[in-house]
């Protein structure tokens, strides 16, 4: 069989037999030419050269040659096949959380820098003090950030299929998240400022109001990037006990930033109302909003395309 004929019938082949050194070889470059992302286990000298090639070689911990062992990419010390579906997952679950831990960051930072360079390019005060900006990089997005990279991992990852390993962290669909959730944080924010500071005057009340919206919009920014494609309420509200704790802790900072007296001073803030307090919530909401209305109609439009491939 030649090379073009294993690689045209390979998709609908499940078992070899008798296989040499150099036909492993040939199934693991058929399978790559076919774009599959090829892993394979061995524990003989004979399977080196067929691990070195492939896009992760798996060598047996037990039973396996020291050549075998230096040619593979990983070592499955308990010879045991199920960890590598553990291992795939939990591989899978950390890429997932880096990336929303990216997003996340990423759609704060830019916001928080726009905000002050929007300002001084349209010549009016700056909505945020020099403590109200340390307090949030450094308070605010902190533990809710570092939540995000234990968020627990979704068991329909496995589900997914393996990512093209030319393909960057940073694609096309996490700058579009990063720009639609920095920008509604931006309109947000000025929206309120601008409201507040309608007689012209910047005062300690329309900087409390601008300062805790945008601190806002990071909590409910943090919920909605727990997932990239599920709904908070699929995954679970209370499922990452940590994320309920760094929210909690940021909230409660929050409010003390806002209500002691000494912290007022400190961060030249000045106590809201409670109807105040739920105008900020119900603004700062809309990311987390157009964020589970972005999800709904992507699935939607994922469910669509599997039922009806050919349309």
């Amino acid at each position: 069989m030649t090379d073009s004929e294993l690689q045209r019938v390979i998709g609908s082949v499940s078992v070899f037999y008798r296989t040499g050194p150099g036909h492993k070889l040939r199934i693991v470059k058929a399978l790559q030419r076919n774009h599959y992302i090829v892993g394979m286990t061995g524990d003989g000298v004979n399977d080196g050269v067929a691990l070195k090639k492939a896009d992760i070689g798996i060598a047996m911990g037990k039973i396996g040659t020291d050549v075998c062992k230096e040619a593979a990419d990983m070592i499955l010390v308990d010879d045991d096949f199920f960890t590598i579906m553990a291992a795939i997952e939990e591989g899978k679950g950390i890429f997932y959380n880096i990336r929303n831990f990216v997003t996340f960051q990423l759609s704060t930072s830019i916001a928080a820098l726009s905000l002050i360079a929007l300002s001084t390019l349209m010549k009016i005060p700056n909505p945020l003090n020099a403590m109200q900006i340390l307090w949030i990089n450094i308070i605010m997005d902190g533990p809710p950030a570092q939540s995000l990279g234990v968020e627990p991992v979704d068991h329909d990852v496995l589900k997914q299929p393996p990512r093209n390993t030319k393909q960057p962290m940073i694609t096309r669909d996490l700058i579009f998240n990063v720009v639609l959730s920095s920008l509604i944080i931006i309109l947000g924010t000025l929206f309120i400022f601008r409201k507040e500071m309608s007689d012209q005057i910047v005062t300690p009340r329309d900087t409390t109001m601008t300062f805790t919206c945008f601190v806002f919009f990071d909590m409910f920014n943090a919920l909605s990037c727990r997932s990239q494609t599920k709904s908070a309420f699929t995954i679970g509200l209370f499922s990452n006990r940590m994320f309920l704790l760094a929210v909690a802790f940021s909230v409660i900072g929050q409010m003390l930033v806002i209500y002691f007296p000494p912290l007022q001073r400190v961060f030249q803030t000045e106590a809201l109302t409670f109807a105040d307090i739920c105008l900020l919530v119900g603004v700062s909401s809309t990311v987390f909003i157009f964020s589970e209305l972005k999800k709904f109609f992507e699935r939607s439009i994922s469910r669509r395309a599997k039922i009806h491939p050919e349309s």
